[in-house]
This record gives C-alpha cells, sequence and structure tokens, in this order.
C-alpha cells in the first residue's frame, strides 16, 4: 500500500508563509510592547524627566529606518527591542504628566487606544481588505502632520496642538490598516519592521489620544 505524497502548490506555500509571518509579527508586537510598558512605569516611578524634544523626534524617525535596513537580521530583532524601551522610557515623563493632572486620563486613553487598534487590525485581518491603495496619502500626511508639529514646538498654539492631536488619531487609524494589510497582501513584508510600526502606531496614538481626553475634560 504506497502512501500518498502531498506536493503544496504554490498558493499553499504563499498562504502559509504569509500566516507565519503574520503570527510572527504579532507575537513580537506583543513582547516589545510589554517592554515599552515596563521601561514607561520605570520611567514614571523613577521621577524620570523629559527629553529634548529634537532628540526625541529623532529617536522617533531614525530608529525605525534603522529597524528596516537591518530587517534581515538579528541585528533589526535586538533594534527593535532597543526601540521599544527606548520609546517607552522617553514617554514615561509624559504619561506621568497626565496621570497627575488626572488619573483618568491616561485610563481612558488606553481604553480607546485599545478598542481603536483591535477594531481596525481586526478588520483588515478579518475582511482581507486591501488598503495598499492608502500609502501615499498616510506618507504625505505623515509629513503635514510632522512638519505642523515642528512648527508648533516654536509658535506654542494651543489650538493647533489641538488640531494636530486630532489629525493624527485619524493618520494613525489609517496607518494601523495598512500596516495590517502589508502583513496579508504583500508578499515582502517582514514581521520585524510591521511590529515595530505597530509599536509606533500604538503609541503616537496613546499620546495624542491622552491630549485630546485632557483637552475635553478641561484639564488642558
Amino acid at each position: 500500500m504506497s502512501a500518498a505524497n502531498p506536493v503544496l502548490t504554490r498558493a499553499e506555500v504563499a498562504a502559509l508563509a504569509n500566516t507565519k509571518t503574520i503570527r510572527n509579527a504579532y507575537t513580537l508586537l506583543t513582547m516589545i510592547l510589554g517592554l515599552s510598558a515596563v521601561t514607561c512605569w520605570y520611567a514614571i516611578s523613577s521621577g524620570a524627566t523629559p527629553i529634548n524634544v529634537w532628540l526625541f523626534l529623532a529617536f522617533m524617525i531614525g530608529m525605525p529606518f534603522a529597524v528596516h535596513a537591518t530587517r534581515n537580521s538579528m541585528a533589526g530583532l535586538v533594534l527593535a527591542f532597543a526601540y521599544a524601551a527606548g520609546l517607552g522610557y522617553f514617554l514615561g515623563p509624559i504619561v506621568g504628566f497626565y496621570l497627575r493632572m488626572d488619573p483618568n486620563i491616561p485610563v481612558y486613553a488606553l481604553a480607546a487606544t485599545s478598542v481603536i487598534f483591535f477594531s481596525l487590525s481586526g478588520y483588515a485581518l478579518i475582511s482581507r481588505t486591501n488598503f495598499n491603495f492608502m500609502g501615499g496619502f498616510l506618507f504625505v500626511g505623515s509629513l503635514v502632520i510632522l512638519a505642523a508639529i515642528v512648527a508648533n514646538i516654536f509658535l506654542q498654539l494651543p489650538m493647533l496642538s489641538l488640531v494636530i492631536s486630532g489629525a493624527a488619531v485619524l493618520l494613525i487609524s489609517g496607518l494601523i490598516l495598512w500596516e495590517t494589510s502589508q502583513l496579508i497582501h504583500d508578499p515582502e513584508a517582514n514581521y520585524i519592521v510591521i511590529a515595530t510600526s505597530l509599536l509606533g502606531s500604538i503609541w503616537v496614538l496613546f499620546m495624542h489620544l491622552m491630549r485630546l481626553f485632557a483637552f475635553f475634560s478641561g484639564e488642558d
């Protein structure tokens, strides 16, 4: 009696690779998000002071590029964890500021961030809708918001800051859809790059939601 020797088709091989990439991305995201939360809490507990805003922007922009450049090596994985640890620590003083202002603000922002992320990412995974067409718009939108943030460092306009936060929430929501879609539809998608990008999106979303909750609660 001869046993059948199954041969996987090219489509089946691609589907298996796609599933593995998705699983690895969310596993890594869970790990680096946990590390980032720990370093954030440590920064709050130790009374860390905010770093220079230009250094922070350089870190936020430069590290993802470094991760992308080393994405196919162990160095990329190490940099992903370093980015997560640094991001949490640098943002800790800001979270601590809102905690002292009103402990409910970070709680509400965290709940809203969780709902937005799981809803959008889950929708992209379940519907398998291709959101790659949003890439160009999101890139231009990111540049516009970055320019507005830099301008407001000098202008210090409260209303402009509020507008930036509102626009950032919408932009990041689109980025979450696009980044998740990359996992499904881009055969060249790298799980380290996607996990790192999603981590940055989650943190930026959380920070701007705290800003909005502070304003609408009358604390800001």
